[in-house]
């Protein structure tokens, strides 16, 4: 991490300074693999996504949810998603890319003058929340797809039944649900985001790096011993040159090695187990009882579970084995509720790179999507319609899945960035730990 990086951020821990966007993108001198353009725009969605939120609304979306009232929905988590927070895994290029295409998006929805484009700023300003952010950022992509590909589109259209819907796309009507990490999960992820963030103090300082298996969920005197039994690895290594073990009471084994960490080192780490197809199903079930009076609707599920990429039976399934999974689980909704039109189930929490191919999986009641996206994002989309076919429907959402990886180079082209994604970063990256892939 940059020095001015540092500074910034222990003044805003220490509750010396609000953050703002400028400190979450990061100092410039910091951002090692940017291009000129890179940093050019930058400063564009610095401004763009201040000018679109609010001053306000980025303190109190990454406020601990310890002070901030419903720990369910009251932590955004935008804090430890910037990019200068990822040099920890290599991550940082993606996660600024992942930032670019929040602003291009938003930005290209109010420059086209699509309607509702107020109304989802105005929401997103008042309902300062983990869901609030996560669904205003899933219409806003969807509806930049539908722009791609030549739609006319509308924010929070309105229902036959009166009240908003989501997004309407061409003749798709279509209602979001974001698919939240139930707490259990959460706890999980926390943790290991403190184990993360304390390897780095280990690391940054000694001419070493770590894989293996990061501790299951450990109580506090537990995380304390570990941690310290950690930091004498750590000395170990450094003093020795030799690899050393750390070994968690229920017998995860991280290893601590000299040098730099070669491409291909990973950490893993266990989730919490969790029923996530009940959950799931149950979450679709509820948004088909509420969207009767749509009239024809689809439900897009944005996944933010860990039910796709954390080691779980389905994660580990192949996409052909996922999206028949899928249809199995909601054939009975569908047939019940006539009004639905389809089901798209969409996550896009794994990060790889390089970036796997293409891959689609035409099954007899569904299919299935794999896309890389700029950067190191792997996109998975599965698409289930009602056995009575809407065929331009679910044509034009099988067309956008497709083309989904060339959304952003689109946008940039229509904010006056004509060379995509690849003009803004230097070639090749040059992050300091950019070739360690990080597998959550």
């Amino acid at each position: 991490m940059h020095p001015r990086d540092e500074e910034t951020w222990r003044e805003i821990t220490q509750g010396l300074r609000a953050i703002d966007w400028e400190a979450w993108f990061g100092c410039p001198e910091g951002a090692d693999y940017l291009s000129p353009a890179g940093h050019e725009v930058t400063a564009r969605a610095v401004a763009g996504l201040t000018a679109f939120f609010g001053s306000g609304w980025l303190p109190k979306a990454v406020t601990p949810p310890s002070t901030a009232g419903r720990a369910s929905d009251t932590f955004v988590g935008l804090g430890g998603a910037s990019p200068v927070l990822q040099i920890i895994n290599g991550a940082e290029p993606g996660a600024w890319v992942e930032a670019v295409r929040w602003w291009a998006a938003l930005t290209c929805l109010e420059e086209a003058g699509v309607p509702g484009i107020l109304s989802v700023r105005r929401d997103a300003r008042r309902d300062v929340t983990q869901s609030r952010f996560l669904h205003t950022e899933t219409q806003a992509r969807l509806a930049l797809m539908g722009l791609t590909r030549g739609q006319q589109v509308e924010l929070e259209p309105g229902k036959a039944s009166g009240g908003p819907g989501d997004v309407r796309i061409g003749p798709v009507f279509i209602e979001v649900v974001t698919f939240a990490e139930d707490q259990k999960l959460r706890d999980h992820d926390a943790f290991r985001q403190k184990c993360r963030e304390y390897l780095y103090v280990l690391d940054r300082e000694r001419d070493i790096y770590w894989e293996g298996d990061l501790p299951e969920l450990l109580n506090h005197d537990d995380f304390a011993a570990w941690k310290k039994r950690a930091e004498e690895a750590a000395d170990r290594c450094a003093n020795s040159g030799a690899a050393v073990n750390v070994v968690s009471r229920g017998g995860k084994r991280l290893v601590v090695r000299p040098g730099t960490a070669p491409l291909g080192t990973t950490l893993s780490s266990e989730g919490g187990e969790s029923d996530q197809g009940k959950r799931l199903e149950a979450k679709v079930r509820g948004k088909c009882a509420k969207t009767q009076g749509a009239g024809t609707a689809w439900i897009w599920v944005e996944d933010h579970s860990g039910l796709f990429h954390l080691p779980m039976p389905f994660a580990e399934l192949s996409l052909a084995a996922k999206t028949d999974a899928l249809a199995d689980l909601f054939a009975d909704l569908l047939a019940e509720y006539g009004h639905v039109a389809g089901i798209v189930v969409s996550n896009a929490a794994r990060r790889r790179r390089p970036l796997p191919p293409d891959e689609d999986a035409r099954r007899p009641a569904a299919q299935g999507f794999q896309r890389g996206l700029p950067l190191d994002r792997v996109r998975e989309t599965i698409v289930i319609p009602r056995r009575i076919l809407l065929p331009e429907q679910t044509s034009l959402i099988a067309r956008m899945c497709d083309a989904e990886a060339t959304a952003l180079d689109w946008a940039l082209g229509r904010l006056g960035v004509p060379g995509g994604v690849a003009s803004l970063l230097a070639d090749p990256p040059m992050s300091r730990r950019a070739s360690l892939l990080w597998t959550p």
